[in-house]
């Protein structure tokens, strides 16, 4: 919308939490309310929606909305669809039939969309993998995020009073959804190792999600209740960064999380583990510290490298800034996509982006 353009936001189920926000920001608001399970009919209600917007581009997120709006635009002849695949849906699979399915969605995604793009290197390589995906479709757009959002800690004192975190505290925190993928039991786990030699340590979680009252049992269980925080769903997540002195990150499975990127644009040093996308975007011993995935005592062991070395803690945390800072702001992922909307777009539509409706 800074660029000119009329943006048009399409749920397919139900708004979700951002959909005030976007709102505020001056998007068009659509939803499908497409009930749970396939149905054809949302795909003629999408039809009716983008026949009435006259997008001329349609960008989705997710290959649910590909596999519904990408046919709703197939049929009405749109040809500038650009989807944003955020993970490797193949490897996250458990069984062969979900990874069957899940590169089934892809091939015909492949076929819906004019530009696939990956925000990671590990995607990429996914959604190529047998040709599932034309490689011609194929382009790597990493994540980006509003730098100048982050790092105002000028409310860090007023916050903690209102978690209850002693200002002495030296608080150890995650930002996520509180499910399975994002191990947070095992960041629990190395808490519980870690907290009787560091008593002024204390766990801020910040998310929800269906592990809640597991995660919750389990603090319990481990003698944590009082030393670990759950706060919730956050919708400026950037506030809650602002009272932590270290960030960890534990999934087993991530492509190029925003999450890492904001505790970097926050000046948090950051603990995470190898996976997807991460190891080619964190430096381990410069940019962050990274450690194997689900492997507990080598968590417990980065932890408490850092707890115990201030020195490192900052220029982990200063070259994690500056990283950021120079390649992964909203500035150039918005550059990167224009690209991708001229190579989706006919030259007719890309003359200029001033107002350019994408949905």
């Amino acid at each position: 919308m800074r660029r000119g353009d009329r943006v048009t936001i399409i749920c397919i189920q139900r708004p979700g939490k951002l959909a005030p926000f976007a709102e505020r920001l001056g998007a068009d608001v659509v939803c499908l309310n497409k009930p749970r399970g396939r149905s054809p009919k949302a795909i003629d209600d999408a039809k009716r929606v983008l026949q009435k917007m006259q997008p001329d581009v349609l960008h989705t997120h997710q290959i649910g909305a590909l596999w519904y709006l990408g046919q709703a635009a197939k049929r009405l002849g749109l040809q500038a669809v650009v989807h944003t695949e955020h993970s490797d849906h193949v490897r996250q699979a458990k069984t062969w039939r979900a990874k069957l399915r899940a590169r089934y969605l892809w091939w015909q995604g492949g076929r819906l969309a004019a530009r696939m793009c990956c925000v990671s290197d590990d995607v990429a390589a996914a959604v190529r993998r047998w040709e599932t995906v034309p490689t011609n479709k194929v382009a790597v757009v990493a994540n980006g995020i509003d730098t100048d959002v982050y790092g105002d800690r000028s409310q860090r004192d007023e916050l903690r009073q209102r978690l209850a975190i002693p200002a002495n505290a030296f608080v150890i925190g995650t930002v996520g959804r509180l499910a399975e993928v994002k191990r947070q039991d095992l960041l629990l786990k190395a808490f519980a190792e870690l907290a009787p030699a560091f008593p002024e340590l204390r766990l801020l979680l910040v998310g929800d999600g269906p592990e809640q009252a597991r995660l919750e049992a389990l603090a319990n269980s481990l003698d944590l209740a009082d030393r670990t925080i759950f706060a919730g769903y956050q919708a400026q997540p950037e506030q809650f960064l602002a009272v932590m002195d270290l960030f960890a990150l534990t999934s087993r499975h991530e492509a190029l999380p925003l999450a890492l990127l904001e505790a970097w644009a926050s000046g948090l040093p950051v603990v995470a583990s190898s996976v997807g996308g991460i190891p080619k975007v964190v430096e381990s011993g410069r940019t962050g510290i990274l450690f194997p995935s689900g492997d507990c005592q080598a968590l417990v062991n980065s932890l408490r490298m850092l707890l115990l070395d201030a020195q490192l803690r900052q220029n982990v945390a200063t070259a994690g800034q500056a990283e950021v800072h120079a390649k992964f702001s909203l500035q150039r992922m918005a550059d990167d996509y224009e690209v991708q909307y001229a190579a989706a777009s006919s030259q007719s539509l890309i003359q200029s982006s001033c107002g350019r409706h994408l949905c």
